[in-house]
């Protein structure tokens, strides 16, 4: 009985699918075509595009407390092709806002060492990206500049991008190690970001900018993440010191079973807080990573089961409040047919600073071990425009064990959560 109800539903899926497949590309937005006005502004070098995002999430069992809260983004981004509109050999220009809603529940009641979600932020309208970027030498190399989201194209897992939880996106070692939890969104920094790619299986990106996109100090009991002390993101800072990144990528290509795979790390020179005593500041700070997207198996049709592993790595245990952190999970792609849908699965874990620890236990205090988290995920592509995603996720020892502010340890929690993405 049950296998007919799958069957059911893949069937009624697959045919409403279907029925908007075979639409113009403007029929998977909202807004259209907007009347052919959308089709002349692409043509002569604007494109512009509004994707609106919003959460719901349940936490009956675990943290200091059970709660419900709702998140949201609006973002907003246009891109000018400057060739187009001018005739010369220019590149292009792009300019983003986000507007965030919402109240960010991962530090409380949750206490977690990264979010629950990929989105959650400080309640701001904000600038996001400021660039401009050109090709050169038949595309091989890529040059952009301006104020850049750099985890766009570093540590990044495309199968990882699936899930919910934001140390998916973003690991768990750069977001509790990096001034305002590193150049990722809503936050961006000055940078200049290089891309080679002298053939179509190898790639080199190399990238320096600052390392404090918001330039406040490292810690900030009333406002962990920083980010209302420019709540606009127009304030450009250069004063903490220059992050930069390296990263080697291989597009192994296979008619059957492709796969990318990375190798890279990041350096910073400015200085860090001493994790057992924060009036002692440590000058530079560093980490590696690897990271593995590959197809592992083709199913019946469309089918495919994708699975991803990514690894980051600090000896700098002084300075560094994760030492170690991974992330792995397997994808369905496809379930039923349905070419833009996706079942996964995912585990991942940080581990941190043994020099924290011995701290934590000088002071009497319950020391941090390592944390867990899991989730089940089914991103569901109603139209072309709207895409439902029911989210379950499960935290074991958060933040390693901590004690909340009443001086409880901190449970472990059940999180159920949906999200929907429009594009406009």
């Amino acid at each position: 009985m049950a296998e007919g109800m799958i069957t059911a539903l893949c069937l009624a899926s697959g045919a409403q699918q279907n029925a908007w497949a075979d639409a113009s590309p403007y029929s998977e937005t909202l807004t259209g075509d907007w009347g052919g006005f959308r089709t002349t502004l692409f043509k002569h070098g604007v494109d512009f595009k509004i994707n609106d995002q919003n959460e719901y999430w349940g936490i009956p069992v675990g943290g200091s407390q059970p709660s419900n809260n709702y998140i949201g983004a609006t973002t907003v981004a246009m891109t000018l092709d400057l060739r187009k509109i001018t005739g010369l050999e220019l590149g292009q220009f792009g300019i983003s806002a986000i507007d965030i809603r919402g109240r960010p529940f991962s530090n409380t009641p949750l206490y977690v060492f990264n979010q629950v979600s990929g989105i959650e932020a400080d309640d701001n309208l904000r600038l996001y990206e400021l660039w401009y970027g050109q090709a050169f030498w038949q595309d091989k190399l890529d040059v952009r500049i301006g104020k850049l989201d750099l985890s766009h194209d570093f540590m990044s897992s495309d199968t990882a991008q699936n899930f919910l939880n934001a140390s998916f996106s973003w690991p768990m070692l750069p977001d509790n190690n990096l001034y305002d939890q590193g150049p990722t969104s809503p936050l961006a920094t000055p940078a200049i970001r290089l891309s080679y790619k002298p053939d179509q299986a190898w790639q080199i990106l190399a990238s320096v900018g600052d390392d404090n996109p918001i330039g406040a100090g490292f810690y900030n009991k009333d406002d962990p993440w920083n980010q209302n002390q420019d709540p606009s993101g127009t304030r450009f800072h250069f004063g903490t010191g220059a992050l930069f990144f390296l990263e080697t990528q291989y597009h192994r290509q296979n008619a059957v079973y492709e796969g990318n795979f990375k190798l890279g790390g990041y350096g910073d020179t400015g200085s860090f807080p001493d994790q057992a005593t924060q009036e002692l500041k440590h000058k530079g700070n560093w980490a590696l990573y690897a990271v593995a997207d590959q197809i592992v198996a083709r199913l019946p049709g469309k089918e495919r089961l994708a699975a991803f592993a990514r690894g980051t790595w600090t000896n700098r245990a002084d300075r560094n409040q994760i030492v170690y952190s991974i992330d792995t999970g397997i994808v369905l792609q496809a379930p039923c047919q349905r070419s833009d849908d996706a079942l996964g699965l995912g585990f991942g874990m940080g581990a941190p600073s043994s020099v924290l620890a011995r701290s934590e236990r000088r002071a009497g205090t319950t020391p941090q071990g390592n944390e867990y988290h899991l989730e089940l995920t089914y991103q569901y592509q109603a139209v072309g425009w709207l895409s439902v995603q029911p989210d379950i996720q499960g935290i074991i020892a958060p933040s390693g064990g901590v004690q909340d502010s009443s001086g409880h340890r901190v449970k472990d929690e059940a999180i159920f959560g949906l999200h929907t993405s429009v594009s406009f």
